[in-house]
């Protein structure tokens, strides 16, 4: 009886030994997940709207290399397939991001072009007021440069460089905002001198 449980005992460890000396890397899986991260890294909309996405999966990719050096085949396999996810994750807020950096540069020259308005409104009935203390020189040169990189920002837009758009159009808002209150200002203190 000792003798047959030696046997089975010998054998099974045996055959633990050989089922897990065979046992051979998931290179499929681990391809794909390469591809993946691959493909995700050389989109531009990935690498410049969703840079976190894209840390997520070249994270888990390195991961996944990482078990199947220390033969850790299952490990891998499940990383394989979850870096995969965060690949296609990425590209995806890649895509979410381009559309939204689209919407933000057309909604901040919209904004911007309303200013001009305004700006060009309140300077012409600012030129009215009696008495103004306005450097009309020095708002005149600072609402030019505004409105040049106000047409900056629609510029970037045009060719798709919607940060730049964005980063401009900003610029632009804060710059014809300050204009317009210090126009404001003016016809204000003007107008209780009276």
């Amino acid at each position: 009886m000792k003798r047959r449980s030696l046997y089975l005992a010998g054998i099974t460890l045996v055959s633990l030994f050989v089922l897990f000396s065979c046992a051979k890397p998931p290179t499929a899986e681990m391809d794909q997940a390469t591809a993946a991260v691959a493909k995700a890294q050389a989109d531009a909309n990935t690498t410049q709207y969703a840079p976190e996405s894209l840390k997520r999966a070249v994270d888990s990719l390195a991961k996944m290399k990482a078990e199947a050096d220390a033969k850790r085949y299952d490990n891998a396999k499940t990383l394989a397939q979850e870096t995969i996810k965060l690949a296609d994750q990425a590209i995806a807020d890649g895509n979410a991001g381009l559309e939204r950096a689209k919407d933000e540069a057309a909604g901040l020259i919209a904004s911007g072009k309303s200013l001009v308005l305004e700006v060009t409104n309140a300077l012409n009935g600012a030129k009215k007021v009696a008495r103004i203390k306005l450097n009309f020189t020095d708002v005149t040169a600072k609402f030019n440069n505004a409105k040049a990189t106000l047409a900056a920002a629609e510029k970037d837009q045009g060719s798709g460089n919607f940060k730049g758009a964005i980063e401009k159009g900003k610029t632009a808002r804060t710059a014809l905002s300050d204009i317009l209150s210090t126009i404001s200002s003016a016809v204000q203190a003007a107008s209780k001198k009276k």
